[in-house]
């Protein structure tokens, strides 16, 4: 019986990591390299190009991140599907990525076991996402100032880029919005979470489990 094989892509900023993975993929018989890119700009043309199933995407990547490449490579290919890798696992990066409808989620430091059970069941067209991550929602959940509860979509992630310490023009080239709406939702964040400082707001997304 033939086996139906998948065409992967793989976006990946960091050079050792996004060999790694191709290598890997070079020994699954279920899956084929469609191609490999350091950022979404550039694997937005692999996507016209070599019509992948699957992508394999670090989330923080350089300019748009991975949850944008992979609503904007929808846009190309409807039925594409995503694995997001990264090494956040905070409720506000979490959050972000049950709401973008992606198919799965995947610390970077999981075992080669977790990451092939991780593909294959997007493969399946099922759903994926690890057992912190499950864990970390769900905890997220019962809190009474649950922050799903307290802030819109686009201010958690202006408030998730804003805690790395990215400036408001940073903000605004990675998420598409200019430095003063940026402001304005950044203002609205402080306002919800009653900080009246960049310290305060810190101090009030620990609080909450956020940083």
């Amino acid at each position: 019986m033939e086996i139906q094989t998948f065409r992967i892509l793989i976006v990946e900023d960091q050079t050792m990591f996004r060999t790694f993975l191709a290598e890997w993929l070079s020994s699954q018989k279920r899956f084929v390299l469609a191609g490999s890119a350091g950022s979404a700009e550039a694997a937005l043309e692999i996507v016209e190009s070599s019509r992948p199933d699957i992508v394999m995407a670090d989330l923080q990547l350089p300019g748009m991140d991975g949850l944008q490449f992979a609503r904007a490579a929808r846009q190309l290919r409807p039925h594409l599907r995503a694995l997001v890798l990264s090494s956040l696992t905070d409720p506000l990066t979490l959050t972000r990525v049950r709401e973008s409808g992606v198919e799965g989620y995947i610390e970077k430091d999981a075992t080669i076991e977790q990451l092939t059970v991780a593909i294959n069941t997007i493969a399946d067209g099922n759903r994926f996402f690890s057992k912190s991550f499950i864990e970390t929602l769900t905890r997220e959940g019962t809190r009474s100032q649950s922050v799903g509860k307290i802030l819109s979509r686009r201010e958690q992630e202006v408030l998730a880029h804003v805690l790395v310490g990215k400036t408001s023009k940073e903000i605004g080239d990675i998420i598409g919005l200019s430095p003063r709406t940026v402001e304005f939702h950044r203002a609205n964040v402080m306002a919800k979470l009653g900080a009246s400082s960049f310290a305060d707001l810190v101090a009030s997304a620990r609080q909450r489990g956020l940083a």
